[in-house]
């Protein structure tokens, strides 16, 4: 039988939970509901970009997939900027074939030290000797669409800021599996919905790996060869410290695939989502506490952002905080914590659901659309890895 007081301390600890999940839980509904304002568009460039550029590409074996990303953005350039293929560690004919196509390679074999932010460090260090104003960071899977190029050149010389192309992330055919959609699904909610919600706002956005623009000012503030599992995030927070926030361009758009494989998938989801939730515990408490210091509304933004977690462990956040609370609760406890999570838990479902009409009614018909628990469920086993503090070392994600 439970006692008075520890009934209250548990009640204590439990309406924490629930009030900073409801908190988080209103951050992304916000974000939703502004995504559906009219996004105010850049205005036209004409003619070419006149500053001078690179577009670098980190890659590791990627021989069966770098010849088309390279041919789209050759094609683009067309001789008014470089082109950096950083051939990272492999163990195939990558830079050989990037050689071939017309790019310029760099060769970096550090097999001890893994993960984009060394080969980014690396290409940065090569053109230091004659620094373009502006650096492009493409995978070298991501395929970008006619024009992306001079679009992001042309708004980080204007503004000055790191420019984030829309990233469409989607499922390797529409005859994938249902749970293969549903994770596109949250990468459409993550890399589009919310950006565009936080554009709407005047705020910016996270950074997200591919179809990033940097002036060469802001670039060298960075401290790339971290080895981090999500260095993009960690970019976007310190460059909007130091003053430079990320701007979203959606006029501008890269595409790629998930992984064809579910081991792909689960590799690529499994390195995204732990080094998420490294962030939230390890870097935001100390951002949003020098956000508040300085006054400084765009990184306290930003990192509110940051710290709603993915959309699967926020809703076993939220139906296990209300399960417990609500079993304190028939056992004679307050209820606030209960019917904090419990409406908290119905603003979730309908951020979800309003998502899903936005961006995903081509990928998830309604009934596939209930499949989301079964994909919250199938993710746990990762989450109890990530909180339980396992290492996770950076392996590139099978794609054939």
């Amino acid at each position: 039988m439970l006692t008075g007081t520890l009934i209250g301390i548990v009640h204590a600890i439990l309406s924490v939970v629930a009030v900073s999940l409801s908190i988080l839980v209103f951050v992304l509904l916000a974000e939703i509901a502004a995504s559906l304002a009219r996004f105010r568009r850049e205005p036209e460039t004409t003619g070419a970009p006149s500053p001078t550029f690179a577009v670098v590409i980190p890659a590791h074996d990627e021989a069966g997939t770098i010849e088309h990303t390279l041919a789209s953005v050759l094609d683009q350039i067309r001789g008014r900027g470089r082109l950096l293929i950083v051939a990272d560690n492999c163990t195939d004919d990558t830079a050989t074939i990037a050689a071939t196509c017309g790019a310029e390679v760099i060769v970096r074999h550090e097999p001890d030290r893994r993960g984009k932010g060394y080969a980014l460090g690396f290409a940065v260090r090569h053109l230091a000797k004659d620094m373009p104003q502006v650096l492009v960071f493409l995978d070298a899977d991501c395929i970008p669409t006619a024009g992306t190029i001079d679009k992001l050149v042309s708004a980080c010389e204007r503004l000055r800021r790191p420019i984030q192309a829309r990233y469409e992330l989607d499922a390797p055919d529409r005859n994938a599996g249902t749970l293969a959609r549903v994770g596109s699904f949250a990468w459409r909610v993550k890399n589009i919905v919310r950006p565009m919600g936080l554009a709407n706002l005047g705020l910016p956005c996270q950074l997200m790996g591919t179809g990033m623009a940097f002036p060469s000012s802001g670039i060298v503030k960075l401290d790339l060869e971290t080895g981090h599992l999500v260095e993009d995030m960690v970019f976007g927070l310190e460059l909007t410290a130091a003053g430079m926030p990320p701007h979203f361009l959606p006029e501008a758009n890269v595409r790629s695939e998930l992984p064809p494989t579910i081991e792909g998938q689960t590799i690529q989801r499994t390195r995204w989502e732990t080094g998420h939730l490294r962030v939230i515990f390890g870097r935001l408490p100390r951002l949003m506490g020098r956000a508040v210091i300085n006054g400084n509304v765009p990184l306290f933004a930003l990192a509110l952002d940051a710290a709603v977690p993915p959309l699967a462990l926020m809703s076993l956040l939220l139906a296990v905080t209300m399960a417990a609370s609500g079993l304190l609760t028939l056992a004679g406890g307050p209820s606030f914590a209960f019917v904090t999570t419990f409406v908290a838990s119905i603003a979730a479902a309908v951020a979800v659901i309003a998502a899903w009409r936005i961006a995903a009614q081509d990928l998830l018909s309604a009934g596939e659309f209930f499949m989301l628990p079964g994909y919250v469920v199938a993710k746990i086993p990762l989450y109890l890895r990530a909180l339980g503090g396992s290492k996770v070392p950076w392996i590139r994600s099978k794609r054939q």
